[in-house]
């Protein structure tokens, strides 16, 4: 991958839409982020390319210190890119996994909080709030990825599916719903972030994602722990199931914020007489002070356990498995076995019956030799609500490549649901043929990455999929023969070199 004037490091992410690359711009010399639509669905979907445009006009439109800043957008080789800030202090997702104190939790809760005030200032809604979207730059909370935030005075919804849009974990009762969204909704997901850095969980939670969906939009507000009750009337504003009930805009959301921040200072420093934005960041410098200490002390520790572990691995285990060279035996052993029902000899039709749930393994990045699993249990009672929930989840699913795999929350599992509960569904059928596309371009790129037998591996699940689709088909054809320069004329067919 080539694009004039950036030299790229390496892949930082990926997912159904783009990926995302580290890369240095020659010009400046400074590291920048490059997330390139990816080149298969420049011409396949008008609405990707169009949620993409429009995350690089948005970010184009925002100067603010919490948001990520865009440096440019353009054309090379045919692939779509946007070049933006690069920066290197993890996101809240990496930080919750540690505590964070109320007085941290308030200062981010701030930040943010601003962030969206000014975005809402410009008429755009983020709609996907949440932690993995909230980087750092040293202690600085920065919102990204506008990837499907839209403008509020927009018709088009740049979806036609009639679903929502979001992560199902952090989404407004409306959003849930598939509505009219305006700021509101991104009020409403940020308190659910503020309840999960105090509390240390999720809102809700549990073993079905559509049940938190309807949690969401049906559950009460959770409470937070006695000792940190004094947030509470903050939160049920923040999270009122009606958004009539909630904050009507950031800046009132802030000035209540500043309240308690103002209230936690009084306590914390007693009778000493510091007010205002200094004896806040005095309080913030020891809870980070104490943060550090906890910090090094896991550290040291994860290196001392570390450092056992191996010496026990490397004397009970004389050799290791490379699993880039795999057997494709082993492969579809581990990644399908017996769990797998294989499908009919036709491709899926709006007659045919409901295939079997399947679990398989294929995930986008590491290698699908992995523990088999088998599905849950049957479908909740049909409504028009579940059948929404998985149409978004199937295709959320799809998009992020999550194809068989993880179990419970994959591509085939929310398609097969769907098909058991309206047999024939098209959007169902149509998704289901969609996996078996995504497994020939995971084995398109295992020829470039001249890894014949992960190829054949992912034509075999593919084909399980789909019989007839005509892509693994070739590629099986193509892995099985032993002409090696056959299998060069394949790589550079599908290098375009």
């Amino acid at each position: 991958m080539e694009v004039p004037g950036y030299k790229i490091q390496r892949e930082i992410g990926r997912g159904g839409m783009a990926t995302v690359y580290l890369a240095i711009q020659e010009s400046l010399g400074r590291p920048v982020v490059l997330k390139m639509l990816n080149s298969g669905n420049l011409g396949k979907s008008e609405e990707l390319v169009d949620r993409f445009l429009a995350e690089g006009r948005i970010l184009a439109s925002l100067n603010h210190p919490n948001i990520i800043t865009i440096y440019d957008i353009g054309l090379a080789g045919g692939s779509m890119y946007i070049s933006m800030e690069y920066v290197h202090g993890g996101d809240l997702k990496q930080r919750l996994e540690l505590s964070i104190s109320p007085a941290e939790a308030l200062d981010y809760l701030a930040q943010v909080t601003r962030a969206l005030g000014e975005a809402h200032k410009h008429g755009i809604v983020h709609r996907d709030v949440k932690p993995a979207n909230i980087l750092f730059k040293d202690n600085t909370p920065i919102l990204t990825d506008f990837g499907i935030a839209k403008y509020v005075d927009t018709d088009s919804d740049l979806t036609s599916t009639g679903v929502f849009l979001g992560s199902p974990n952090y989404v407004s009762p409306e959003q849930a719903s598939g509505t009219k969204l305006d700021g509101r909704a991104d009020i409403y997901s940020l308190g659910c972030i503020f309840f999960e850095m105090l509390a240390g969980k999720k809102p809700y939670t549990s073993d079905s994602v559509i049940d938190i969906i309807i949690k969401h939009r049906q559950a009460p507000i959770p409470k937070l722990p006695k000792e940190l009750a004094e947030y509470q009337p903050l939160l049920n504003r923040m999270m009122a199931k009606k958004r009539d009930e909630r904050f009507p805009d950031a800046e009132s959301l802030l000035t209540e914020i500043e309240k308690l921040r103002k209230q936690h200072l009084k306590n914390a420093t007693g009778e000493i007489e510091i007010t205002g934005e200094q004896a806040h960041q005095l309080l913030l410098t020891q809870e980070r002070r104490k943060r550090r200490i906890l910090i090094g002390l896991i550290l040291i520790s994860l290196v001392v356990f570390s450092t056992l572990k191996y010496v026990e691995i490397r004397i009970k285990t004389p050799s290791v498995v490379n699993t880039r060279n795999i057997s494709t035996e082993t492969i579809l052993d581990n990644s399908t076995g017996t769990v797998v029902t294989a499908m009919t000899q036709s491709s899926p039709t709006p007659n045919s019956a409901a295939p079997a749930p399947v679990v398989t393994q294929a995930p986008l990045i590491a290698d699908p030799a992995t523990e088999p699993v088998t599905t849950p249990a049957p479908a909740p009672p049909v409504n028009a609500e579940i059948v929404k929930a998985l149409k978004f989840l199937g295709q959320q699913s799809l998009d992020a490549y999550k194809l068989t795999y993880p179990p419970g929350d994959n591509a085939y599992y929310y398609f097969s649901r769907l098909l058991e509960i309206e047999p024939g569904n098209p959007e169902a059928v149509n998704g289901i043929l969609q996996i078996a596309d995504r497994y020939a371009f995971l084995a398109e790129q295992a020829v470039l990455n001249n890894e014949n037998e992960k190829a054949s591996a992912y034509a075999d699940i593919g084909l399980r999929i789909n019989p007839r689709n005509e892509a693994l088909l070739a590629l099986k054809n193509f892995s099985q023969s032993q002409d090696g320069s056959l299998w060069t004329t394949v790589r550079k067919l599908f290098s375009g070199k």
